[in-house]
């Protein structure tokens, strides 16, 4: 029977890659390829058809993404709503507590009045923490770093201009943690190992520079009915394909532009062809699942790979 798990973790280097669901699975293959063989992994893999591995995309501790929903009734504003709602409609994460307390009347107009008392309570709370207290809470953003170019055939700079641009997360203080949500019939012991070498090698883009390393890893069963509950429309927390079942869907797309890891890394053709994909935040009818799926055929040379494009969600009732 598939159980919930909640993984928590610590940042401990910069982000190049976003914590994507579908890149962190493929970090999860490549680690159980490298403890169990290839093998193992290709059973693994086929048995998913019947046993779905559902995984979202990695959170700040204990936010959750924004839900789409439909928009607020039309109303007279002052200037000054005005450009309060449009700096809270910005918010691309939402508290769990904000979502636990409206998910059986979810509304456009109940979630701004929430988040803007959230941010005025915010604001408060700023204003009395000390200087300590305020760099212990710590800060994210993503930087844009400059890159010299290294000339093929010459092995050094260009006499001139030659710099391109990455963007890296840098996370400090409790603002280095995340949360990953999975659920699978997999014993939460092997996600453990799975997740620790992941930890250790470093997830996505640059990991040889030290990239994407993280520690402190806790995987502890979901049990405070997130995500239990049958109700009538759903919110994904994964960047997943949109399907049949989906119905009523409301989402933002995202083209995902992925390439092989591990040892395929170095291959001739090393990227796969571009997928669309749907934000996590977007909102459908819950009806029979799993919704999305394993992709297939998501490389022109490797018919093996796969791509997980299935949502992990949970469920809630939006208002009349």
């Amino acid at each position: 029977m598939p159980a919930t798990y909640r993984i928590r973790f610590r940042l401990a280097s910069p982000l190049a890659t976003p914590l994507h669901s579908g890149t962190l699975f493929g970090n999860l293959c490549w680690a159980w390829r490298y403890l169990h063989g290839e093998a193992s992994l290709g059973q693994w893999l086929c048995s998913l058809a019947e046993d779905p591995f559902l995984i979202s995309d990695g959170f700040p501790a204990d936010m959750l993404p924004r839900p789409l929903l439909k928009p607020a009734p039309v109303r007279p504003l002052t200037l000054e709503e005005i450009q309060r709602q449009k700096k809270l409609r910005k918010r691309k994460l939402i508290p769990r507590s904000v979502f636990a307390g409206l998910r059986d009347q979810m509304s456009e107009a109940a979630l701004l009045e929430r988040l803007a008392k959230l941010e005025k309570e915010e604001e408060e709370h700023r204003s009395r923490l000390t200087p300590h207290e305020l760099e212990r809470q710590g800060r994210e953003a993503w930087v844009r770093l400059p890159h010299n170019r290294i000339h093929r055939i010459t092995g050094r700079t260009p006499d001139e201009g030659g710099l391109f641009f990455t963007e890296e997360l840098w996370a400090s203080g409790l603002r280095q943690y995340r949360d990953v949500y999975v659920q699978t019939s997999l014993p939460p012991e092997r996600l453990q190992e799975l997740f620790q070498l992941v930890a250790r090698w470093g997830y996505g883009k640059d990991a040889t520079w030290g990239r994407g390393r993280f520690d402190g890893i806790e995987i502890t069963p979901e049990t405070d009915g997130l995500f239990d509950g049958k109700l009538p429309r759903a919110m994904s927390l994964s960047h997943g394909s949109l399907t049949a079942n989906m119905s009523q869907p409301r989402y933002q797309l995202e083209t995902h532009y992925g390439r092989l890891g591990g040892v395929y890394s170095a291959s001739s053709s090393p990227f796969k062809f571009p997928l669309l994909l749907l934000k996590p935040g977007s909102t459908f009818e819950a009806g029979q699942g799993p919704f999305g799926e394993l992709l297939r055929e998501v490389h022109p040379a490797m018919p093996a790979v796969r791509h997980n494009a299935w949502h992990l969600f949970v469920t809630f009732r939006e208002a009349d």
